[in-house]
C-alpha cells in the first residue's frame, strides 16, 4: 500500500484535483447547493493504508494541490473561501474502511458552523486510491438547538494525495532536527532553543527575564515526547512531516504528527499534532 501511495505522488495534480458535487446542505435558513468537490488524504495515521479522505464540497472551486500540502487541510481550505456565500462548503470525512467520520458545514456571508458525526447515511459507489464516489444523505430533518438541519449529497472526485517523497527511517535531516529539538525541551538547554527558535529566540526565551524563559519552556513540552520513535516521514520540498510516538513527562503516550520547516540555518520544530494513545 506505502508503495502506491508513494507512485501516486508522482501523478500530476491537475490531473486528479478536478471533482463534481450535487444536490445541497441546510442549516435552519442556511443553505447550499455544491457543485464542485476536491478529496484529499488526511494522513494523521502512522499507517499510510489507515488515512482518512476529507471531501470538500463547495459552491465555488478550490484548488486542491495546496489543500493536499497543507498540514491540516482545513486551513488550505479556508485561505481560499472567499467571505461571500459563494465561499461555503461542507466537508465529508470518510475512513480508509469506508465509513462517515464526520461532516462539517461552513456558511460565509453570514459565517455559521456546524460539526455533526454518526448521522446519515453513507452509500460509496467508489473508493479507491484515485477517486472515491458516492453520496450522503439524511432523509428526515433532524433537531439542532432550536434549528433543523438536513442534507443530500452526490459527489465523484479525484482523490489529490500529499505531495512529496518519503524520508529514510528515522526520518532524515528533519527527524534528527526534531530528536534534538526534544532532546532541548528535556533539558531545559535555553542556548539550544534559542538557536533552534531563530529570530524569534530571543523573545520567547529571553536571557534577562528567567522566568518569562521557563513559562515558555513549561508551555512547549506540555504533551510532547520526551522521547520520539519516529515510524515514518515525508518532505516536500522545505516542509517535511514526521509521524512520531513517545511518552510525555508524565507517562502519557503521546502520538500523531509533526511539521518541519527548513530555514537558511537547518531543520525547525513548527508545530505537532499529538493525541494521547494507549
Amino acid at each position: 500500500m506505502a508503495s502506491l501511495f508513494a507512485s501516486l505522488w508522482s501523478i500530476p495534480q491537475a490531473a486528479i484535483a478536478a471533482g463534481n458535487a450535487s444536490g445541497y446542505f441546510r442549516l435552519g435558513e442556511q443553505r447550499i447547493e455544491p457543485r464542485h468537490a476536491v478529496a484529499v488524504q488526511a494522513d494523521s495515521e502512522a499507517a499510510p493504508g489507515e488515512a482518512e479522505t476529507w471531501i470538500y464540497l463547495s459552491v465555488s472551486p478550490f484548488d486542491a494541490a495546496p489543500v493536499a500540502a497543507a498540514f491540516d487541510p482545513d486551513d488550505g481550505v479556508r485561505e481560499q473561501a472567499s467571505d461571500e456565500p459563494s465561499g461555503s462548503y461542507v466537508k465529508l470525512c470518510v475512513t480508509a474502511d469506508g465509513h462517515e467520520c464526520g461532516i462539517d458545514f461552513a456558511h460565509r456571508g453570514p459565517t455559521r458552523n456546524f460539526s455533526s458525526g454518526g448521522h446519515g447515511e453513507l452509500a460509496l459507489v467508489a473508493q479507491t486510491p484515485q477517486r472515491i464516489a458516492g453520496t450522503f444523505k439524511l432523509p428526515e430533518a433532524e433537531d439542532f438547538f432550536e434549528e433543523t438541519y438536513q442534507f443530500d449529497l452526490t459527489f465523484d472526485v479525484g482523490l489529490t494525495p500529499p505531495p512529496g517523497t518519503a524520508l529514510p527511517a528515522g526520518g532524515g535531516e528533519p527527524g534528527k532536527a526534531y530528536q534534538i529539538y526534544l532532546t532541548a525541551l528535556a533539558q531545559g538547554d535555553f542556548d539550544v532553543l534559542r538557536e533552534l527558535a531563530g529570530e524569534s529566540g530571543a523573545y520567547r526565551f529571553p536571557q534577562d527575564d528567567p522566568t518569562s524563559a521557563k513559562e515558555t519552556l513549561k508551555s512547549l513540552r506540555d504533551e510532547q515526547p520526551v522521547v520520539a520513535e519516529i515510524a515514518r516521514g515525508r518532505v516536500n520540498g522545505d516542509q517535511a512531516v514526521l509521524w512520531v510516538k513517545g511518552e510525555d513527562r508524565d507517562d502519557i503516550m503521546r502520538a500523531g504528527r509533526v511539521l518541519m520547516k527548513r530555514t537558511d540555518a537547518g531543520w525547525r520544530f513548527e508545530e505537532a499534532e499529538l493525541d494521547a494513545v494507549d
